[in-house]
């Protein structure tokens, strides 16, 4: 077993205070690490169909007709 996979389990079994002190510990480590760009944002499409309507496929001739989205 590796030291990483030793570490993954130790954490594993850790206590919420424990792992706050572990944390604590560990943070001289951090600074070592190179910098994570944050993750980028989701899609514009995400969530596209998500109007709060339950019936919009039984209605897609009139929300179309309507102009759906414009």
């Amino acid at each position: 077993m590796t030291a990483k996979e030793q570490l993954q389990q130790l954490v594993a079994h850790l206590g919420e205070e424990q792992a706050s002190r572990a944390l604590g510990l560990l943070e001289p480590l951090r600074a070592e690490l190179p910098e994570h760009k944050e993750a980028p944002g989701l899609p514009e499409f995400v969530g596209i169909g998500d109007s709060g309507r339950s019936d919009v496929s039984e209605r897609v001739d009139e929300l179309l007709a309507e102009g759906f989205g414009r």
